[in-house]
């Protein structure tokens, strides 16, 4: 797999942390963005995205792609708060309070390339 650039923007009132599988970490208080670069060696990763209020964490999304499959979740809640629009190698995606939102092709990620997502609120 080729490397993967990921841009983030939370135009959102949450500040959000990023977690990926492979121990890379980032934030983005509210208003603001942040980018993360993976490597070839970083085949399979999955990011949890996590919004925090006040210090506590009020909702957990994720952003994940492989070789063989590319996804994202805005994050579900019983109080709709976030909405997702975003595209990876040029194919868009979008979701407010979806659940999983799965790409196609299946190896849309398969040479790397560019995820970017901009979160807002509901």
């Amino acid at each position: 797999m080729g490397p993967v650039t990921f841009n983030i923007s939370n135009k959102t009132k949450y500040d959000l942390k990023v977690q990926a599988s492979n121990g890379a970490q980032a934030g983005a208080v509210a208003g603001a963005g942040t980018s993360l670069g993976f490597t070839p060696d970083d085949t399979n990763i999955t990011c949890a995205m996590r919004w925090y209020q006040d210090g506590i964490c009020i909702l957990q999304g994720s952003v994940a792609w492989s070789a063989g499959g590319s996804g994202a979740d805005d994050g579900w809640s019983t109080s709709n708060l976030i909405c997702m629009n975003g595209e990876a190698n040029g194919v868009g995606f979008s979701g407010c309070n979806e659940g999983w939102v799965e790409l196609q092709p299946y190896n849309l990620m398969a040479n790397g390339g560019e995820v970017s997502v901009t979160y807002t609120n509901a």
